[in-house]
């Protein structure tokens, strides 16, 4: 009898250790992606992904189309189901912030099959992976699809240790299914298949058992078909790809390789040091309050290793620091070559856990085997949760203040065309924006943006700016335009986008008030030159319904 009550007393403290551990992985989660994450809206290309599928919303089998990449069928899915809802947007934050979540935790996960009795590492190593924030597109809903990939990729190694630890057939079937969504979704698993699989033989001792060998053809049976695909989708001139990378010489890649992999390992640049797309827009969050919820974080982290500790030796925690580590390396290079890895934009969406996992396990070493060492390495693990956390906030600070030029943007083309006639079409015109982004900044977000807002997904729109270098001329019955890199081939008559004068609504951009207005004539306007009479037929009031603003519109833009 008392030893069953002793043992209840037990499994009841550990139940509420794990409450407390639980907790302490909410509260990082918020402060890294949550403070401010109901007064963030879209932000760049996370229009595209939930316009899209507004637009395909209707056959559902359309979601399923490929994306940029012919493996992207699982892309739209998220955006799809935050279409179905009231609140999209705030469900796009939800999703985003419990998919970061779930990175940590399936990291830690890892980290507790392969180092089974380490509380305290596997701890150390969920809380450095909620605070790694080393990506440009941390707490943006940008990256939602690259996030659900790698989490799928971890939960799919995770499944493969329980079946060669366990042999649960269960294990076996969910590791290569959540390795094909992993893959259907992004590409990010690519890079750590094959160091999966040399961990996999690793943890056999290096012999072909029977488990082995069926995981690693079940892991085949996946991606064999996906390499094939992606082999072609690389090395076609015409695709995506051949836009998306970069050529460059090997000792630029290396060398772009090398400082992106370090940056997994200098989170105070993660705070001070970000390299800038585009003018940043004025603080919102001010740096008091960034200092208060870093050092809250770090109180956290510093409460909930409290009473943990790390049972047995750390036989193989060398090793596994080794692997994790060229395993960041190698999710850094796959990234190099690609447009805009000089900003960390995607580039640290994988290699961020695999370099936290580094970490953590090479601190519960120091603190078994170094203890000299200990504050050192307490300092260290300090230092990433607090300027981590600071990354993070500064993060949400700089979407916010994006969001709110945005927001005032998109108002504007609302409060001049609340609602448009059927088989209008709309042109958005700026001079040089001088650094600022737009919500509409290119063509695609404007078509994207105009669709969901005036809830027509077939509408024509189209955005002209000399930052773009689009443009439009008149002609005798409206208006041709072409895309960025178009104009020579246009004056060799190649194929324009064309706007009858009939269907066309106009609005300009002033850069002082960040907003747009209504252009109610062409009179002496560039779009009418030489063809005066014919644009008298430009009447845009015939075309707008003055009406009150959808509850669609208000929850797009996050207008109470």
């Amino acid at each position: 009898m008392t030893q069953s009550i002793t043992n209840g007393k037990v499994v009841r403290e550990g139940h509420a250790w794990a409450l407390l551990d639980v907790l302490c992985y909410v509260i990082l989660t918020v402060l890294v992606w949550g403070v401010s994450a109901f007064r963030r809206g879209l932000w760049q290309d996370d229009v595209q992904a939930l316009g899209l599928a507004f637009v395909r919303s209707h056959p559902w089998q359309a979601m399923f189309l490929p994306d940029a990449s012919p493996l992207r069928r699982l892309t739209l899915l998220p955006s799809a189901l935050a279409n179905a809802t009231a609140y999209p947007i705030e469900v796009l934050q939800i999703l985003s912030a419990a998919t970061w979540l779930a990175m940590g935790l399936l990291a830690g996960w890892i980290v507790g099959l392969l180092l089974p009795g380490r509380r305290l590492t596997r701890f150390i190593v969920v809380c450095l992976t909620l605070t790694a924030t080393s990506d440009f597109q941390t707490a943006s809903m940008v990256p939602l699809a690259y996030n659900l990939a790698a989490a799928s990729l971890l939960a799919a190694v995770g499944c493969a240790l329980l079946w060669l630890a366990e042999g649960r057939v269960a294990a076996l079937v969910g590791s290569a299914v959540l390795l094909a969504v992993s893959v259907c979704t992004m590409d990010v698993a690519l890079p750590a298949v094959p160091f999966a699989a040399i961990l996999f033989i690793w943890l056999s001792g290096w012999r072909l058992t029977r488990s082995l060998l069926t995981l690693l053809a079940a892991w085949a049976a996946v991606m064999i078909p996906v390499a094939i695909i992606e082999w072609s989708f690389l090395h076609n001139a015409f695709g995506y790809a051949a836009v998306a990378m970069i050529p460059m010489s090997w000792q630029a890649w290396a060398h772009r390789t090398m400082s992106l992999w370090l940056e997994n390992f200098a989170p105070w640049r993660w705070s001070f040091a970000r390299p800038d797309w585009y003018q940043r827009p004025p603080a919102v969050l001010s740096a008091a309050s960034m200092a208060i919820g870093s050092l809250a974080a770090v109180v956290v982290f510093l409460l909930g290793i409290r009473r943990k500790r790390d049972d047995g030796g750390s036989s193989g925690g060398p090793s596994l620091v080794a692997l994790f580590a060229l395993m960041a390396l190698a999710a850094n290079a796959a990234y190099a070559g690609i447009q805009l890895s000089e900003l960390h934009y995607r580039t640290h969406v994988l290699s961020r856990v695999w370099a936290s996992a580094a970490i953590g396990i090479l601190a519960g070493w120091v603190f078994e085997f170094r203890p000299r060492l200990r504050l050192a390495g307490w300092v260290v693990l300090v230092a990433f949760v607090f300027f981590g956390t600071w990354g993070g906030m500064e993060r949400q600070d700089f979407f916010l203040a994006s969001w709110q030029g945005h927001q005032r943007e998109l108002s504007s083309i609302l409060n001049a065309a609340p609602s448009i006639h059927p088989g209008t079409q709309v042109i958005l015109r700026s001079s040089n924006t001088a650094g600022r982004y737009l919500a509409t900044e290119a063509d695609y977000l404007t078509t994207f943006w105009l669709r969901m807002l005036y809830d027509r997904p077939e509408l024509r729109a189209f955005r002209v700016s000399p930052d773009r270098e689009s443009g439009c001329r008149s002609i005798s019955s409206g208006v041709e335009c072409w895309r960025k890199g178009r104009v020579d081939c246009v004056a060799k008559k190649c194929a324009t986008t064309f706007f009858r004068y009939e269907d066309l609504v106009v609005m300009d951009y002033d850069n002082d008030s960040g907003t747009y207005h209504l252009v109610r004539s062409l009179s002496g306007d560039p779009f009418a030159l030489g063809h005066e009479a014919d644009a008298a037929r430009y009447r845009p009031e015939d075309h707008i319904i003055h009406q009150p603003w959808t509850v669609r519109q208000q929850r797009l833009l996050l207008v109470r």
